[in-house]
């Protein structure tokens, strides 16, 4: 919408608004207040779970008729939209110590639980008291709300499901799948590595590390791969008989989901501290909403219990990964000739790149003696740089990647006039 039809859209007062506001806060508040008067409700993962429901959807509300934009609503506006962000980290913190008895893990977890432990009695404090603040700021805007009796959540039923059977025509390409599990968390283990975070970082550090290291697109970057891998696992992995043959590949999976919630929880802890010190432009509820969360705590918690946790089951799971590409890559070398007419430039190397990468498995390319990863342009274009028009290329990895380099080679790498390429590499896409 542009700017020219915000400004056409007809304008609601402010004592319209009020009573829609009255009524689309009737369950928060109630939550609110249970939270005041029964603090036990913050260990309860149904409580927690339904006040994120609750406060997403008012906060949806609220900006749907642009309330954080309006003097007279935005500091109760942030103060939802702190205690839902609060409030998510908590209930993942939840429900992650809930599941790690579920977990098949190659580490200890009573550090992770105990650490959890006291970064959840911090979040408690600071959710307690911003909903103390949200209180006071309602009556404020002549809200008010009434629990007669202890707020109850409503039971949620607990759903079957229906049996996995697809799984028994797919052994090929279930190990072509956790071959790729396997490249896929080590690339991710190498770029945890860079992060810096075995160990735990001193306060007055914390504020610099998250900008240089641990940003939130970092955080979100971090967290995103990692859910990619669980996700793969899931669906090509879980419950299947190379699974069951393999249990030992539950760890990957245990380790997994334990480090996405806690970058979750970090992701979530990093954008409540970068958009309080850097995006919230109404100076009352900045400064009301620093008052009531000390952002040194939120750090610690995203830095030094989060994040750091997360790398240590990443780094935990290693060899497990190592152990999959032993067990279910098919590692070969290929020699081939450089096809007549051909150079070595960026064209052909990209396809090159491109079957490197659509298999997810290591490939290494050797000329003369120098070697480079297949899944590195960069790299390729440097090796091809120094040696365009080769006699022979060596390629070493999984036997499916080789299959593909072998067909590409076949039809000149491309660069043939309207050359076809054969099934097979109907992946590839060829810049003319």
């Amino acid at each position: 919408m542009t700017q020219t039809e915000t400004s056409r859209r007809p304008i609601l007062r402010e004592d319209e608004f009020l009573p829609l506001l009255q009524d689309a806060t009737k369950e928060f508040g109630e939550q609110l207040i249970a939270l005041i008067d029964q603090p036990a409700v913050l260990g309860q993962i149904s409580f927690m779970g339904h006040f994120c429901e609750r406060s997403n959807s008012l906060e949806l509300f609220m900006d749907d008729y642009g309330a954080r934009q309006n003097r007279a609503f935005v500091t109760f506006g942030e103060l939802v939209a702190s205690l839902r962000g609060l409030g998510l980290v908590k209930a993942t913190g939840l429900h992650l110590i809930s599941r790690l008895p579920r977990y098949a893990t190659a580490r200890d977890n009573l550090e992770l639980v105990a650490e959890l432990g006291s970064a959840h009695a911090t979040l408690d404090r600071a959710i307690a008291r911003l909903a103390a603040e949200a209180v006071t700021e309602a009556s404020k805007l002549g809200l008010s709300w009434k629990v007669t009796e202890a707020y109850a959540v409503p039971a949620v039923a607990l759903r079957r499901q229906l049996p996995r059977d697809l799984d028994a025509d797919l052994a090929d390409d279930e190990r072509q799948h956790i071959a790729q599990l396997g490249a896929r968390f080590l690339a991710v283990l190498q770029a945890s590595r860079s992060l810096g975070l075995e160990a735990i970082r001193p306060s007055e550090e914390l504020t610099e590390f998250v900008r240089e290291r641990a940003s939130e697109d970092r955080c979100r970057w971090y967290e995103s791969a990692v859910h990619n891998i669980q996700s793969m696992y899931d669906t090509y992995v879980l419950g299947t008989a190379l699974e069951k043959e393999n249990d030992w590949l539950l760890v990957l999976r245990g380790h997994t989901s334990i480090a996405l919630h806690l970058l979750e929880m970090a992701t979530g802890l990093v954008h409540f501290y970068e958009r309080h010190e850097n995006d919230l432009r109404h100076e009352v509820a900045r400064e009301l909403i620093s008052r009531v969360v000390d952002k040194g705590d939120v750090l610690h918690i995203a830095v030094n219990v989060c994040l750091r946790q997360a790398y240590l089951y990443v780094e935990g799971c290693s060899s497990t990964a190592k152990q999959i590409l032993d067990t279910f890559v098919v590692d070969r070398a290929l020699a081939l000739p450089l096809p007549d007419g051909v150079v070595l430039h960026a064209r052909p190397l990209a396809l090159i790149v491109q079957i490197a990468r659509h298999h997810g498995t290591p490939l290494e390319v050797e000329i003369e003696g120098e070697a480079c990863s297949a899944s590195s342009l960069m790299s390729l274009i440097m090796l091809g740089g120094a040696h365009p028009t080769p006699a022979e290329i060596v390629f070493r990895g999984d036997a499916r990647s080789l299959e593909d380099v072998r067909a590409l080679f076949e039809v000149g790498l491309g660069e043939s006039v309207g050359v076809q390429m054969p099934p097979q590499l109907g992946y590839l896409r060829i810049k003319v």
